[in-house]
């Protein structure tokens, strides 16, 4: 238990003193790609490589926060400005559930699972293309999980 609050007070100095700690997902995705070109030829590469998929992650994240009402000045409806980031956020959403679940039943191999090459109508590309196809590989999944 002392184990716990001595990692949870060090946690919450770093968290006080950490400069990203109230970055927007845009500006830590700039700076984890900045500071990863920095590392990569560096003998803290694998620091490097790891941010790069960290940036990788809030990439999606960064294009599905761009707010569209921009587009709103033109002749353009609510629907036709907002559609493309309702599909890019119901995408990801159904990409999180969909790790998360194959994770959680299959562990190390939920990967290989998910993407077992790249074909038409493998679990992955199931899974995010609509909640219909997200609720078919789930239940694959709840199969495999009462075996």
């Amino acid at each position: 238990m002392n184990h716990l609050l001595i990692h949870a007070s060090a946690t919450i100095r770093a968290m006080a003193t950490n400069p990203y700690t109230h970055q927007t997902r845009a500006q830590l995705y700039t700076a984890a790609q900045n500071r990863a070109a920095k590392l990569l030829d560096s003998p803290h590469s694998d620091t490097g490589h790891l941010l790069l998929a960290l940036a990788a992650q809030l990439h999606t994240a960064r294009m599905a926060t761009r707010s569209p009402g921009g587009e709103l000045k033109g002749a353009g409806t609510l629907l036709d400005a907002y559609a493309d980031r309702l599909e890019l956020l119901q995408r990801n959403a159904r990409h999180e559930v969909l790790h998360d679940a194959a994770d959680a039943v299959l562990g190390n191999r939920a990967e290989r699972w998910l993407r077992p090459g790249y074909y038409e109508g493998s679990p992955y590309q199931r899974g995010i293309e609509s909640d219909a196809g997200l609720r078919e590989v789930l239940g694959e999944l709840e199969l495999l999980r009462k075996r």
